[in-house]
């Protein structure tokens, strides 16, 4: 008979649901205004430098360029960091729980920022190695390293470790991940389409103003689909704990999958009741094997 694991369920909306809460009902401001208020910056100056084709000055454009983008992808990284600490704060408490101190969540996350890092490019890395050579590899790749960066950032110390736990977590949650990204993908491309038809009403205020609102208004819905995905994650962490790799048969799956199953114990011979002597006056008994001799008239030789 074939054994199947034994999966509690892992809901994509719920994830979102409680990534809206957090972040638009508990604590917009430091989920929302304060990560974007320190990504702006970096993407105004990108949106304020002329394009390359259009300037003498190719090479200062060029590194400017470049110094925003890095200081982008590193405010980013620590932005993400902390709100990773910040969702594992209210995870399974209350809706009337306060998140943890937003300065301690923020310590927290910068400790854990050279080993994202390093996550995330060998990550990518993987990704581009893996879609290079085919579709299926990279698609494999990039959901079973999903969950690398939250476990390298809240659970494990180092990358092979956040590598094998996101591989232990996905396994078997295919669908579950890809209800995960369609609607991440939903999420970005809605804000897309929103500066796209802004662009398209008020056209005389330039392309690169445009593009500008549109990464704002992308860089403002990050931190949910961030949350969201930590929710994720937290709760294949609370499922493996629950049930850390046991299997069922089919006619078992509903049974309770912690109650141990014991077998009886088998006596030693120091707990055996010693036997009784045996009698002198009395003959031994005759074993099994033994046959009583005939008496003499019965004997073929007479």
């Amino acid at each position: 008979m074939s054994l199947q694991r034994y999966r509690l369920p892992i809901s994509t909306r719920h994830a979102f649901a409680l990534a809206f809460d957090l972040a638009v009902r508990r604590d917009p401001v430091h989920s929302l205004v304060v990560p974007l208020l320190l990504r702006a910056p970096w993407i105004m100056a990108l949106a304020l430098l002329p394009p390359l084709d259009q300037t003498e000055h190719r090479g200062q454009v060029l590194a400017l360029s470049t110094a925003a983008l890095i200081g982008d992808f590193v405010m980013l990284l620590v932005i993400s960091a902390m709100q990773r600490f910040r969702a594992r704060s209210v995870f399974n408490t209350p809706s009337t729980t306060r998140p943890a101190p937003v300065l301690e969540c923020y310590a927290e996350g910068f400790r854990r920022v050279p080993w994202l890092l390093v996550t995330e490019i060998v990550r990518n890395l993987a990704l581009v190695v893996g879609a290079f050579f085919l579709l299926l590899p990279g698609l494999f790749v990039g959901f079973r390293l999903a969950f690398s960066t939250e476990a390298v950032v809240l659970n494990e110390p180092h990358i092979a470790g956040a590598f094998k736990r996101s591989f232990s977590l996905t396994e078997g949650r295919f669908e579950r991940w890809l209800e995960m990204i369609v609607l991440s993908v939903v999420l970005v491309f809605s804000a897309i389409f929103l500066g796209a038809a802004l662009s398209l009403a008020f056209p005389d205020a330039g392309m690169n103003v445009w593009v500008a609102v549109t990464r704002v208004l992308v860089t403002a819905l990050i931190p949910i689909i961030q949350y969201a995905w930590t929710f994720f994650y937290l709760r294949l962490v609370e499922v493996e704990a629950l049930v850390p790799g046991i299997e069922f048969g089919p006619l078992y799956a509903n049974a309770h999958p912690t109650v141990p199953v014991t077998s009886p114990e088998v006596p030693t011979a120091e707990a055996l009741p010693p036997e009784p002597p045996a009698r002198e006056d009395r003959p031994p008994e005759p074993t099994a094997f033994q046959v009583p001799p005939r008496p003499p008239e019965e004997t073929f030789f007479e």
